[in-house]
């Protein structure tokens, strides 16, 4: 959803590219007003037609985009709105302006102002989200963010309320869980980007070059065509939870080239180990990988992953239907609540055994204090207060 704080020391270590303001030309989707998706995502629909109109409705496509009227979720009423600090002299205006949307910092304390235009759109909306604007070709996350919740402006996580900053920069780890590419190259003043990028994660983050794949396959080269794509489904354990583990499994820094690691390569010859893997539980934010690791249902189960779950071609937010999954395993007559939960059981495993938790990692500073962000947890364990709130509810 948003993107993690980060320390501007270590952004600016970490920094290898600058970034140059282009975009992948769009089309439009097949369906009567669907989403804009990618010409590589575009090549793929003569064959997957069904798997593209579901995905393109799915958090990881919708990860980032162009920010625009349709993708910008936060209100400008009558086209400006304003967040308030607890210090009534700094404020942040929202505008909408002929040229896009803008958010500008009014500090009268020090007599100062700052103004960024949104750019591109982090996050699918299902939470929120953040916003990042270009300046001398470098990017850098505006102060204020989205907050689907309450519908509402809120200050970007990790940014101290009352405080006008425009310079936290975004460092390509960053950009490679949010997008499908971004390439670089080398000037006379450092690494820049191409100018060629591909928001949102598409086809291609997983599976390779579909247009090439697909133009051996209208060729009729079969061997050719399918030594160009890649099938997560057909590797061994560690290598499908690699795959997820790029983006969730803590905050582990570049060890290698961004958007260099391809399906099926060892995520360890890449990306560093989390800083906090020492941690008895890892945090709910950002490591599914790490919590789903500390289950007993997955080291009880030798070809248990994230794909067990989880199509990521499908939007999937029915927690009824994802504990349909459960039932592979478990019987839910031996449960020892079965009688007094009967059957309206089956609604509650996840919510029981993968409880909503708060996250220590990712918090908003407000006027009121500071809050942090629940996000469920993927450490499919017992829970016991978790599960007398459930059987609270149900008695009601």
């Amino acid at each position: 959803m948003f993107i993690a704080p980060t320390a501007a020391p270590r952004a600016l270590r970490a920094l290898t590219v600058l970034v140059a303001c282009a975009v992948l030309v769009r089309c439009r989707a097949e369906q009567a007003g669907g989403p804009d998706i990618p010409q590589s995502v575009a090549a793929c629909q003569s064959c997957h037609a069904e798997i593209v109109q579901s995905f393109v409705r799915t958090a990881h496509f919708n990860t980032s985009t162009q920010a625009t009227a349709a993708t910008v979720k936060g209100h400008f009423q009558h086209g400006r709105d304003t967040l308030r600090t607890h210090l009534s002299a700094v404020f942040f205006a929202m505008d909408e302006r002929d040229d896009g949307f803008y958010q500008t910092g009014i500090d009268s304390i020090r007599r100062a102002t700052r103004s960024a235009r949104f750019d591109i759109v982090i996050g699918s909306a299902r939470r929120g989200q953040s916003y990042i604007y270009w300046k001398n070709r470098l990017l850098f996350q505006l102060p204020v963010s989205y907050l689907t919740a309450t519908d509402g402006w809120i200050n970007s996580p990790g940014y101290a309320d009352g405080q006008v900053d425009f310079d936290r920069l975004i460092v390509p780890r960053c950009l490679e869980c949010h997008s499908t590419s971004f390439s670089s190259e080398r000037t006379v003043s450092g690494a820049v980007y191409s100018g060629i990028y591909e928001l949102g994660i598409t086809c291609g983050k997983c599976h390779g070059d579909g247009a090439r794949h697909a133009a051996a396959a209208a060729a009729k080269r079969p061997e050719g065509s399918a030594s160009l794509i890649r099938n997560p489904a057909r590797l061994d354990r560690e290598r499908r939870l690699d795959n997820c583990a790029l983006c969730h499994s803590g905050n582990r820094q570049l060890t290698g080239p961004p958007f260099s690691y391809q399906t099926g390569d060892t995520l360890s010859n890449y990306l560093a180990p989390d800083p906090n893997e020492g941690m008895t539980v890892p945090d709910v934010h950002g490591n599914q990988v790490g919590l789903l690791r500390l289950s007993k249902c997955f080291r009880s189960s030798p070809d248990m992953s994230c794909s067990t779950c989880h199509n990521v071609h499908q939007p999937q937010r029915d927690v009824t239907a994802l504990a349909q999954n459960c039932l592979k395993c478990h019987q839910t007559a031996s449960h020892p609540n079965a009688a007094q939960i009967g059957d309206r059981m089956i609604s509650k495993c996840v919510d029981c055994h993968m409880p909503i938790s708060r996250s220590g990692a990712l918090q908003i500073n407000t006027p009121a204090g500071t809050d942090a962000f629940s996000i469920r947890s993927h450490r499919i364990a017992v829970y016991p207060d978790a599960a007398a709130r459930e059987l609270t509810r149900l008695r009601r």
